[in-house]
């Protein structure tokens, strides 16, 4: 009898469990196609916070640097071909930034303050506001081309300065005016991961420089109401011995979550961080630690520019 009744459950318990582990394999079996949409004449706005913090120690000395920044951007959809590439123009609308020193008074910076009260150390900074650069995408996030505007006694006109073919991009110019992402060729399944490889140069010495590999790993972690969260770490593919060199790296490795919103094609935030420190960075002494934080938002541009306007009126 009691072996009877075992049976009896063992079935009941089986016939419950079986479609949950077959709902589980379904969803484990799911494949998601990672694109990036584009329309011509749309605009997509960002607001960007960020926070670098440097320390450095050498004997019983000690100074840290803060530098906190607040940008807002955006990218205009100027034409796509019919391939799917689309031309994006890019813009940095405002840059706040704030500069300490050990603690001290911070110098401050705001783009939309009269030029006249720029501190010389923020002048490069003001040059990048409101010039705009091209950059042709296809819908994997692949940068195609760089233009940029070249100003001539005949006016102004977009002219391409990279190209990527047999001539390769060059990897770090094409990374810091970049807005996207690179997405896998393939669809994917969660847990299933794609790498980026790019190169950073080191200074060997005044005249001589070394490229380093860099992989940028991502991996899909998530979908839930078509948004797909995508997890990053960064690792340098070389065996660096010297600290010379790997103090020059120390902001080239961070890790991150990506947030892509699968319907509209669009990313909706970037959360980047980063602490790393290196020792010997003073012919085998001291030693140096870097903590960076990056938040970047999709803003609505009409709030955006209620906020501008209120800040500027203060």
């Amino acid at each position: 009898m009691r072996s009877f009744v075992f049976c009896v459950l063992s079935i009941f318990v089986c016939q419950l469990s079986a479609p949950v582990s077959v709902l589980q394999a379904e969803e484990d079996a799911t494949t998601y196609s990672l694109r990036f949409k584009f329309t011509p004449g749309e605009f997509e706005h960002y607001a960007v916070d960020a926070k670098n913090q440097f320390t450095v120690e050498l004997n019983q000395a000690k100074e840290t640097t803060v530098n906190s920044t607040q940008t807002q951007k955006h990218y205009r959809v100027v034409a796509v071909d019919e391939s799917g590439n689309a031309t994006l123009e890019t813009m940095i609308d405002r840059v706040q930034m704030s500069v300490q020193f050990n603690g001290g008074t911070p110098a401050t910076f705001d783009s939309i303050q009269p030029v006249e009260k720029d501190l010389e150390q923020f002048v490069p900074i003001r040059k990048t506001i409101g010039r705009p650069s091209r950059i042709i995408y296809s819908p994997t996030g692949e940068v195609i081309s760089v233009l940029e505007l070249q100003t001539t006694s005949e006016g102004s006109t977009f002219k391409e300065v990279t190209k990527k073919g047999p001539e390769k991009l060059e990897n770090d110019k094409s990374r810091s005016l970049g807005f996207l992402i690179p997405l896998p060729e393939d669809s994917v399944k969660i847990g299933d991961s794609w790498n980026e490889d790019f190169e950073a140069e080191v200074s060997v010495s005044k005249v001589l420089r070394k490229k380093v590999p860099i992989r940028r790993i991502f991996t899909l972690k998530s979908v839930e109401d078509n948004l797909a969260v995508i997890s990053f770490k960064t690792k340098i593919m070389e065996r660096l011995n010297d600290p010379k060199f790997s103090i020059q790296l120390i902001q080239k490795t961070p890790s991150g979550t990506i947030k892509l919103d699968m319907d509209k094609g669009v990313i909706v935030s970037q959360d980047v961080s980063l602490d790393k420190a290196q020792v010997g960075v003073f012919d085998g002494q001291g030693a140096m630690r870097a903590i960076t934080s990056v938040v970047e938002t999709l803003v609505d541009p009409a709030s955006l520019a209620q906020k501008t306007a209120e800040t500027a009126a203060e």
